[in-house]
């Protein structure tokens, strides 16, 4: 009855609005409710709850409880992932990162039930075998920078959507501040966009619940806004302007021709935040499979050395090494 349930009435209609449905990822048999659901009305009234402070406190907890996964294989699926985790303690949720076209990232974020089983799994879950890999686990960097972060960023919208049907179909998870469509110098779609909630419990459950759904005929991606507050959206070569640190910058070969500075950039994100990524390419424009990627701190840039190199990226094992000619 569930599977039919998911295959038959997803995108169905209800009410004058097209609906969503899929496997509840949540666990809920520990919750001392006898395993049912706590649900509370959500208000339209803008300003119930709305109190900063205490978004910012549930964002922190959130961040406290999450743990980032790297390393994994291209086959392994949200359900693999949150049963290995289980090891450490009881998991809320667990998400793969997921590519436009729908192939995994290698990657993916769980949430625990506790602080403590984030912390349990830190310390004793990398380098334990997850479908053939050797996963590797440290604390989410990326979520809300300490700050309450009621912002996401939504990707492999249709280039006819406009800032209005982003809106609406966002409003699934939540109350929306404001949608916008980012745009080229040509005002043209760069087919993804950003959008505000009222409040980061809200960006949180869109970053879950809204993943892989249809919007105009394709299925979007949706990640915490990385850019919030932070460097320019600028896109040629990677964005950002140069920092000051020294042994910042990392020197990345044996990249797949493929690889552009954007599957860079987002791959290596994975140790921090990155300044800037950028291709090598001759001057027809074909890539010469190196590149060099900087972040903001030297630690963030030695992480990657440690983790990244030798883990694949779209098909090749990447050497990873400081870049001694810029430091």
């Amino acid at each position: 009855d569930v599977s039919k349930a998911i295959l038959t009435l997803n995108d169905t209609e209800l009410m004058g609005r097209p609906i969503f449905v899929r496997e509840d990822r949540e666990d809920h048999a520990n919750n001392g409710n006898n395993g049912e659901k706590k649900y509370t009305h959500r208000s339209n009234n803008h300003t119930q709850n709305s109190n900063s402070g205490d978004d910012a406190a549930a964002a922190a907890e959130i961040k406290s409880r999450r743990v980032y996964v790297g390393n994994l294989s291209w086959d392994v699926t949200w359900q693999d992932l949150k049963d290995h985790m289980r090891e450490a303690g009881e998991v809320s949720f667990a998400e793969v990162m997921m590519e436009g076209q729908g192939r995994s990232k290698g990657c993916g974020i769980v949430e625990f039930e506790t602080v403590e089983g984030a912390e349990t799994a830190i310390q004793t879950m990398t380098d334990t075998e997850l479908n053939g890999r050797a996963i590797f686990v440290r604390e989410d960097r990326e979520v809300n920078k300490g700050r309450s972060s009621t912002s996401v960023y939504v990707g492999n919208l249709s280039y006819e959507t406009s800032w209005q049907d982003l809106k609406d179909h966002m409003r699934a998870a939540g109350n929306v501040d404001k949608a916008d469509i980012i745009v080229g110098q040509y005002g043209r779609s760069k087919g993804c966009g950003t959008v505000t909630y009222q409040k980061a419990q809200e960006a949180t459950r869109a970053i879950r619940e809204l993943q892989n759904t249809m919007l105009n005929g394709r299925p979007i991606f949706v990640r915490e806004d990385r850019e919030q507050g932070g460097n320019s959206r600028g896109y040629k070569n990677g964005g950002g302007s140069s920092g000051a640190g020294r042994n910042c910058q990392l020197f990345v070969s044996n990249l797949s021709f493929e690889t552009s500075w954007k599957d860079l950039k987002e791959h290596f994100r994975q140790c921090g935040e990155v300044e800037r990524a950028k291709v090598m390419a001759y001057p027809d424009g074909r890539s010469k499979g190196f590149g060099t990627v900087r972040y903001f701190n030297s630690k963030d840039a030695q992480d990657a050395i440690e983790i990244l190199n030798g883990v694949d990226l779209m098909g090749r094992e990447l050497i990873v090494k400081l870049d001694t000619k810029a430091n």
